[in-house]
């Protein structure tokens, strides 16, 4: 059962490819568009500073943990049951700007955007999958 799930998936991500690149050609071809490459880390990663980023952030049924490189992304209380923790690492695109890989199908893309902000009101935020997550103060 395993291998035929493995196939399928494998099958499903060299569909989501064909079909980008044959969006890609036809664009470029009927209307002179370039489609943008793929998010992904920069070429050369900024120096980051972990201290301000690392922490707990929280929202209804989620919870953020970041550490130096990395993210889990854990799914609590009345949602714990919806996945596992995903664990991901994080490279640096800005010094705000991260692109998450490692949660396998759980990303349409190989990488994520995830991206670290500061509300008005002085709340450290983090934003993953377009959701902001406060971070949980001490």
């Amino acid at each position: 059962m395993t291998n035929h799930v493995d196939l399928a998936r494998w099958q499903a991500r060299l569909d989501e490819l064909r079909a980008r690149r044959l969006y890609a050609d036809l664009f470029a071809e009927l209307a002179g568009v370039r489609m943008p490459e793929p998010f992904a880390p920069a070429a050369e990663p900024p120096a980051i500073g972990w201290g301000r980023l690392a922490g707990t952030y929280r929202r209804q049924g989620v919870v953020i943990t970041v550490t130096e490189c990395r993210m889990r992304y854990e799914f609590v209380d009345g949602m714990k049951d919806l996945s596992p923790p995903l664990d991901m690492a994080l490279a640096p695109v800005t010094e705000t700007v991260f692109a998450a890989s490692g949660a396998g199908p759980s990303f349409s893309e190989d990488h994520m955007p995830v991206v670290f902000s500061t509300l008005a009101g002085g709340t450290r935020c983090v934003y993953v999958g377009m959701r902001a997550t406060p971070e949980v103060t001490a």
